[in-house]
């Protein structure tokens, strides 16, 4: 016990390490904030963040280090410094078996190689990139690579499938509009349409970048700029084409990029040559090939770099396959030395127990007996501790998810009043009202949350019902109080007609987790001056509430599974107000009315509104 109790803390990492990880990974989100814009302040973060992990041997921590410095160096145009460390960042991720940084560092490596023009090469390593995020189903990673091809394609001059590769990243980044991939999506769309000579599309595209002042950075707004300067001279506005292109210059200089730095210098020397301002235009065009020459010299740089680093990985293999060999031939002595071992004790063992056979076989075989019977018991008696402990965790899961399920509505109100009153929405009479909204919501939450956990507590060996008399239309009137500002926001009606004498059988808290996942539902699914009505009738043995609503209605795909005796998830659907959900709540109130003894029926059309009916045991 002592032994493996020490293993288990020695295995745990130390609050030290946890925190060091905590500030690593706030440090490269640092890094990816200021990589487009501010390129030595980037790389002092990731510097930093190498700092940290000195002290901690994880290869996929190593591989988000590298793959973070790799990307800034690519975006300033330092492609050999970027080739190394992707390729260190590749090597991480293959130990560390990290698909998502594996294929960060290759696309990395594919870029750079598009830039020295091996087209083929970079082509064959983002289709693998495509076929991992597939994998890994991430849309914006997809989007990505598909981009990446679409360049590729553009500077190989297929312009159809360019714009093909384009189209389909935008297909993907749609439930991603605030992403920067975008802004990078939209601005090389925009080029390819300039090629293909639609420059009215490509001028709407490259504005549309400009307008995005929450994304935008100075690496799409430089590419911007340039590209609205080339369309304003091509056309002949050529003042217009002389202030965008001044623009361009003056963000490309912030951020440093070489490559970009060249295109404008040398479109300014083009620009100024057209006004006859000679000086200007040379000045320009010196800048031009000043910048040319770099990233030529840059190129000559990049391939020695390749080169050496082809030879390193080469003498790596050859070590590999030599350490190959030494560990095969030391496992193989290994395996000589415990066959020989085993071999003396097994005829060790063989003659102690020729010589004893005769006077311990009947005595052993008792002894055998009674120790396999114990071991039966304590098999037993383990296996039933397994299951309690199954049980007892599924049970603590399954209160979890009711909790944070049914608290989800209350705090997305307050929250959205505390937003509200925070971006000056309210006049003075509005905010009395919105006070005493918030004032009654947190009441509400604090009640609803003291009940469930209550109840939770009482259904820790297990979610049991806990019958007793309760009201259903006071609980109804309850859960609509609880509702007040969702209700009030969407300007819903609601008709409740109480009556007398309509008592029911069941667990208080489980019919208020029935009740306020159907309201909810019906609130969700109205839009706005819509209606709810609530009745309810008694029949022989049920007492029934009915709960209508003049929303959208569902969709009948799903009328089978809501009404059927499987207890299936129904997929989560936006709400007319674009409210999100779980897909829980349903599957709850099915649950908890068949424990108490009820049942469910829904009626639908899509368009037209819903019909629940639930039915109850009468007290």
């Amino acid at each position: 016990m002592r032994i493996l109790f020490f293993c288990a803390v020695t295995l745990i990492p130390s609050q030290s390490i946890a925190n060091d990880i905590a500030t690593i990974d706030s440090l490269l989100k640092a890094s990816a904030a200021a990589q487009y814009d501010h390129k030595e302040i980037a790389i002092s973060y990731v510097n930093q963040a190498k700092e940290f992990a000195k002290s901690i041997a994880y290869p996929k921590l190593n591989a988000r280090i590298n793959n973070q410095e790799g990307t800034v160096y690519y975006i300033s145009g330092e492609y050999e410094l970027a080739l190394r460390r992707f390729l260190s960042a590749y090597e991480f991720a293959v130990r560390a078996e990290a698909d998502v940084e594996k294929e960060i560092a290759l696309n990395g490596r594919g870029l750079v190689l598009m830039v020295e023009g091996e087209h083929e090469v970079a082509k064959e390593i983002f289709e693998e990139c495509l076929s991992i995020n597939h994998s890994l189903n991430d849309s914006v990673r997809i989007a990505k690579n598909h981009f990446n091809l679409g360049i590729l394609q553009n500077e190989l001059g297929d312009l159809e499938l360019s714009m093909n590769h384009l189209r389909t990243a935008s297909d993907f980044l749609i439930n991603f509009p605030q992403k920067h991939l975008n802004l990078m999506v939209n601005n090389r769309t925009a080029k390819v349409y300039h090629e293909m000579g639609e420059l009215k599309k490509a001028s709407e595209k490259y504005n549309s970048v400009l307008q995005d002042s929450l994304a935008l950075s100075n690496w799409e707004k430089t590419f911007a700029l340039t590209g609205l300067a080339q369309l304003k001279f091509e056309s002949g506005s050529i003042d217009e084409a002389l202030s965008l292109g001044r623009a361009a210059y003056g963000t490309a200089v912030t951020h440093g990029a070489h490559w970009d730095l060249k295109n404008i210098t040398q479109l300014l020397s083009q620009i100024y040559k057209k006004q006859k301002e000679f000086d200007q235009a040379y000045h320009f065009l010196s800048l031009s090939k000043a910048y040319g020459d770099s990233l030529y010299n840059e190129d000559k740089s990049r391939q020695i770099a390749r080169l050496q680093l082809k030879l390193t990985q080469a003498e790596n293999e050859n070590l590999k396959v030599e350490s190959e060999k030494d560990q095969a031939l030391l496992k193989q002595r290994n395996r000589l030395l415990i066959f020989l071992s085993l071999l003396v004790l097994f005829s060790g063992f063989a003659i102690y127990f020729f010589r004893k056979n005769v006077i311990l076989k009947e005595r052993f075989n008792a002894s055998l007996q009674k120790k396999n019977k114990a071991i039966e018991k304590q098999k037993l008696h383990i296996d039933q501790q397994n299951k309690s402990l199954l049980e007892m965790n599924l049970a603590k899961t399954k209160l979890l998810s009711i909790i944070s399920h049914d608290l989800r509505s209350p705090i997305n109100s307050i929250k959205q009043l505390l937003e509200m009153k925070g971006k000056g929405y309210f006049n003075e009479e509005d905010e009395n009202e919105a006070y005493e909204l918030l004032a009654g919501q947190i009441r509400n939450t604090e009640i609803m949350l003291n009940e469930l956990l209550q109840w939770a507590n009482r259904q820790m060996d297990g979610v049991k019902p806990n019958p007793s008399m309760v009201n259903l239309p006071q609980i109804v009137t309850e859960v609509l109080q609880g509702y007040s500002f969702q209700i009030k926001t969407k300007l819903l009606k609601t008709e409740h007609q109480i009556v007398k004498n309509m008592d029911i059988m069941i667990d208080k808290v489980q019919l208020k987790i029935i009740i306020q996942n159907i309201i909810g539902n019906a609130i969700k699914f109205t839009p706005e001056d819509g209606i709810i009505k609530i009745r309810y009738e008694l029949n022989d043995n049920f007492a029934l509430c009915h709960i209508e609503d003049s929303g959208i209605g569902i969709d009948s795909k799903y009328h089978g599974m809501i009404n059927g005796k499987d207890y299936a998830r129904i997929p989560s659907v936006r709400g007319t107000a674009n409210e999100k959900g779980t897909g829980l709540g349903l599957l709850l109130v099915k649950q908890f009315l068949e424990l108490n003894g009820g049942n469910l029926i829904m009626e639908s059309r899509e368009g037209e509104g819903t019909h629940f009916i639930l039915y109850f045991k009468q007290a």
